[in-house]
């Protein structure tokens, strides 16, 4: 048995931090220092997976095996130092600038993180998130099982070790995803072991109560399996098959917004449109550049104008962006959410396979999920996948990959 390698750890740990129930368990419940993310537990959790990642791309020279990390899309470097960047710069004019200083540069490991996730084939990737989401989702059903008054709301929905719901269903919906595709990679006595991924993270997900994750879920896994279904059809039996891909997915579409329809109207998405309203108008007085990555949600007299405020974001990636960085900042969010997906898109046409489906469905289901909450924030593993997504998605100048290693920015490769 081979040992795993040390980045193989790093990565699967990095990324169950980056859940942020765990610590936020150990902070609240255990240490009993509060939800905050300047406790210095929290603070200091964090901080270390961004020292640490940072550390391994910056020595990744002076490594002793002569395997190196491969270059990534330039396009998408560029985009994400931009951001990085641009969100330190935005300590400045912060309304919090010791804040956002702080936070900013924990950004900064989480591009490391990503360049170094980039660097791993499909199976150690699959591997590394299938431990650190299905890792997070077992602890939940045990906080369920031990405690309700710990592992459910007040409405009796599943939170687990997470602070909120909304927290817990998301990576419940990851472990749903990576966990099918591991599965129909797997065969015999082990593929029904592993069955048990998918199995208790939909149940988790179910019990959450999250009708936006589960809506996420259905269609991010269904547009990507209709994506590589026309492909292959499509060269197996003919324009038939791509006609009747495509059919499907008008009919899914159309479903789609009768349930967004239907969901439009609801308390959850009332609240939502509350916040968006104040959010628009705050974005109005400083379009350009922001009030400060990362901040506003700490600052008494902004959140003061509705309790809604009070829950700490956006409920919105784009406007959260909007809001911190300005349109400045949202260029280089756009540029590296656009080349998420169209390097998943574009891999899952040419290369369809489980790998790719995996990669698409994956990178649906976490624009869909940005698009209601604020997954940019919090240091999320959202943030770092969608990163890692655009790092490989092969658009931009590239050096030729070392002999005997697989081309990093292939997303479809296995």
């Amino acid at each position: 048995m081979h040992p795993i390698p040390a980045r193989h750890l790093l990565v699967a740990g990095a990324l169950l931090v980056l859940t942020n129930g765990p610590v936020f368990y150990i902070a609240n419940r255990v240490l009993e220092n509060g939800q905050s993310w300047e406790e210095p537990f929290t603070r200091a959790v964090f901080v270390s997976v961004a020292l640490v990642a940072f550390a391994a791309v910056a020595l990744d020279r002076f490594r002793l095996d002569g395997v190196r990390l491969a270059p990534q899309s330039l396009v998408a470097s560029a985009a994400i130092i931009g951001f990085a960047g641009w969100a330190l710069l935005s300590s400045l004019w912060s309304l919090s600038p010791e804040i956002t200083r702080g936070r900013s540069l924990i950004y900064v490991g989480l591009a490391a993180l990503a360049w170094i996730i980039a660097d791993l084939d499909f199976r150690d990737f699959r591997r590394a998130l299938v431990v650190a989401s299905f890792g997070a989702v077992a602890l939940s059903v045990v906080a369920v099982v031990l405690s309700e008054a710990v592992g459910t709301d007040k409405n009796d929905d599943w939170r687990g070790v997470f602070t909120n719901r909304n927290s817990l269903a998301p990576i419940a919906g990851v472990a749903l995803i990576t966990g099918i595709s591991l599965m129909i990679d797997s065969h015999g006595r082990r593929r029904v072991a592993v069955a048990v991924i998918p199995i208790v993270s939909g149940v988790t997900m179910l019990n959450s109560g999250s009708r936006t994750a589960s809506f996420a879920v259905l269609v991010a896994s269904g547009a990507a399996l209709l994506v590589v279904a026309a492909k292959i059809g499509g060269d197996r039996f003919g324009p038939r098959a791509r006609w009747g891909c495509a059919a499907a997915g008008l009919a899914g579409g159309a479903v789609t917004m009768v349930v967004i329809r239907q969901l439009w109207g609801e308390p959850t998405f009332i609240q939502r449109r509350t916040i968006w309203s104040f959010v628009w108008d705050r974005v109005a007085e400083r379009p350009l550049h922001g009030f400060g990555w990362f901040n506003v949600w700490s600052d008494p007299e902004f959140i003061s104008a509705d309790p809604l405020l009070g829950r700490g974001s956006a409920h919105g990636s784009f406007l959260e962006v909007w809001l911190g960085l300005g349109l400045v900042g949202l260029l280089p969010f756009l540029v590296i959410v656009g080349l998420a997906l169209y390097g998943t898109v574009t891999a899952a046409w040419k290369r369809p396979s489980i790998a790719s489906w995996t990669w698409l469905a994956l990178v649906l289901f976490l624009v869909i999920e940005n698009l209601t909450e604020s997954f940019v924030l919090w240091f999320s593993y959202n943030w770092v996948l969608l990163m890692v997504a655009a790092l490989k998605s092969g658009v931009g100048r590239r050096r030729a990959a070392e002999p005997g290693r697989h081309e990093p920015s292939e997303l479809a490769n296995a």
